[in-house]
């Protein structure tokens, strides 16, 4: 396509920009966006990657590298823009995770990385649970010299690799301990990579073996520059130790320009090793410059009203954004729910939910349940009382194999596969044949300037969609049916095609992960299910209310948010002034566009700990009502 002269282009999908986001869209150096909730950080970053693309800027063959934490938004950023680039230009936007990246490169790599860190090819991975980091722990203080023994006592198993491992660099050989944490992480590396038969590796440990192949392999960190000379990293109040260690090595040349984008009131991964100082580190680190978004177009004004309240509990500096949407809904925007019982407070919040959407004509999907943790236990509690109300509950925090139900929904495979399905279940599904015949034309390497091979991978998914359509018709709903298509689906697609194809899946088990999940949702959808257009509506979640973490609403955004449990027993870990604990319950209000709504149940617990984020409701004027 014909570049566009930078004074002509003009967004895409959107009327404007505001001042500010034109300043950074045009920049050339490192930047450190901040940006609050509702400010559109996504869109921003997918206008500036079609800038970049569109005007030259980044000139083909280079490609810009964007990095999230989350892989529901790191497929959001990559939707977005396809759907405002041509093609051959979008194809050169990479959209990736953290832990994708660095495992990429660990992978790809693999042999280059010095000896003494090496992992067995293949390895293993996973999250180490809590109680082998305790044992860990008690038997490396246990062998190590007397005088480092207090020291390896006093680390806690709950950020052990987070904040140690993560926080050290590798040399470039193996390590005799001078301190107490060398003995430690010595240890800890010495048992996991050389386990009997495979390497055991966690994401953080990928993280550390990638920036080691960096400093120890220049070659491949020149490779790097040559390819990404534009990155943004999303998130970055977010951003661990590891993780900055990790951008610095990779991406710290004064030739390749870095756009990073967070907003401090919203850390609420300390707990997991966030930085407290990411934003200053980086501002020193890279000589960016700091520019803020002042518009909110999520929330209604009275809402940003509220929510400038608690930013201010967290920065007395914090400046009030300029809200965009207008208010949509009578009476209070924001209330406290007081209830005796668990059992009246799931009652009133499935009573009210079915009242609402029936006077405004909303849909369960426009209402989010949000708790602290312990998604689990509130789906036991409530998903009865909202089947009495006729309204189903899906716990979008659900382990579903080695990822979560709300990661499958936003993975690639997934997309294409559960397309393939509704054209299968139904003829007509627009959506759906342009997500399954861009995906085959990608998949079967179709030149699109080449009508021969277009049409003949039209034809095969033709061919296939037929021979679907007929099974399903004969074949009811069924965990073994269930399976059985979910196989066939996979050989059509082909997972070696969808490897060469999708940079995610190019190296390590992210396929298989995403296969295994996709396959035992599909089951679980299918079974009890009368058509397979309803196994495939519970499969996506269609009019059924989503309740998740705090932590898992991350980037969402819904009409009416309702955040049940705030009380000492599910913040138990909070203490008055607390900042992560302030963030968290600012991440929670600032979902909402139209209502906030916070349940308190004297039976739960008390509210001793959380005394001060009531008094920042009270002072914001949100008021509390008995049930």
């Amino acid at each position: 396509m014909p570049l566009v002269a930078p004074d002509a282009w003009r967004p895409r999908g959107i009327a404007d920009l505001e001042p500010n986001a034109w300043q950074v869209l045009r920049r050339q150096g490192n930047t450190c966006v901040v940006a609050g909730p509702g400010a559109g950080k996504t869109e921003f970053l997918a206008q500036r990657a079609a800038y970049l693309l569109e005007t030259g800027a980044c000139p083909a063959p280079h490609l810009v590298l964007a990095i999230s934490f989350k892989t529901d938004a790191a497929e959001n950023l990559a939707a977005r823009v396809r759907e405002r680039c041509a093609r051959e230009q979008a194809d050169r936007f990479i959209s990736l995770t953290f832990d994708a990246f660095t495992k990429s490169l660990v992978d790809r790599f693999l042999p280059a990385i010095p000896a003494d860190w090496r992992p067995t090819k293949p390895y293993d991975i996973g999250f180490p649970k809590r109680r082998n980091v305790e044992d860990f722990l008690t038997r490396a203080r246990l062998a190590a010299p007397q005088p480092w023994q207090a020291e390896i006592a006093a680390f806690g198993p709950a950020d052990f690799e987070a904040k140690v491992i993560g926080g050290f660099r590798l040399p470039f050989q193996a390590m005799t301990p001078t301190t107490a944490t060398e003995f430690a992480i010595e240890r800890w590396w010495g048992e996991l990579l050389k386990r009997p038969g495979r390497s055991f590796l966690t994401f953080i440990m990928l993280n550390r073996l990638a920036e080691l192949l960096l400093r120890a392999r220049p070659q491949i960190g020149r490779a790097l520059h040559a390819t990404y000379p534009f990155v943004f990293v999303d998130e970055f109040q977010d951003t661990t130790h590891a993780q900055y260690d990790f951008l610095l090595s990779a991406f710290g040349d004064p030739r390749i320009t870095v756009t990073a984008v967070g907003d401090e009131k919203q850390r609420i991964m300390v707990w997991a090793g966030a930085q407290t100082d990411a934003f200053e580190r980086f501002q020193r680190d890279l000589a960016a410059e700091r520019v803020p978004l002042l518009f909110n177009f999520r929330s209604s004004p009275d809402l940003v009203r509220i929510q400038h309240v608690v930013a201010q509990a967290l920065d007395a500096g914090a400046i009030e954004t300029v809200a965009q949407s207008a208010r949509q809904v009578d009476g209070a925007v924001a209330q406290v729910w007081t209830s005796p019982t668990a059992a009246g407070e799931a009652q009133h919040v499935a009573r009210w939910l079915a009242q609402d959407m029936g006077a405004r004509g909303t849909r369960p999907r426009d209402y989010a349940i949000l708790v602290r943790q312990t998604a689990d236990r509130f789906e036991e509690q409530l998903a009865p009382a909202l089947a009495a109300a006729d309204l189903g509950l899906r716990n979008e925090s659900r382990t579903l194999g080695r990822t979560t139900l709300q990661d499958l929904l936003v993975d690639a495979y997934a997309e294409i596969a559960l397309a393939l399905l509704r054209l299968g279940a139904v003829r007509r599904a627009p959506a759906a044949w342009q997500i399954a015949s861009e995906a085959v034309l990608r998949l079967r390497d179709a030149d699109p300037d080449d009508e021969l091979s277009c049409l003949r991978a039209e034809e095969a998914l033709t061919a296939f969609l037929q021979s679907l359509r007929a099974i399903m018709t004969a074949t009811p709903p069924s965990t073994v049916s269930a399976a059985a298509l979910a196989h066939r689906v996979l050989a059509f697609v082909d997972p070696r095609a969808l490897a060469r194809s999708s940079p995610e899946y190019a190296t390590g088990d992210a396929l298989a992960i995403a296969i295994e999940a996709f396959g035992l949702h599909l089951a679980a959808s299918a079974d009890g299910a009368a058509e397979w257009t309803t196994c495939l509506d519970r499969f996506t979640g269609v009019d059924q209310v989503p309740l998740m973490t705090v932590h898992k609403s991350k980037g969402l955004e819904y009409d009416t948010i309702v955040f049940v449990g705030l009380d000492d027993a599910m913040w138990w870990s909070h203490s008055r002034g607390n900042p992560e604990g302030i963030a968290t319950f600012f991440v929670a209000l600032s979902r909402a566009k139209q209502r906030a709504i916070f349940t308190f149940c004297r039976e739960r617990g008390q509210r001793t700990r959380v005394a001060d984020l009531y008094a920042l409701l009270t002072a914001a004027g949100v008021p509390e009502v008995a049930c």
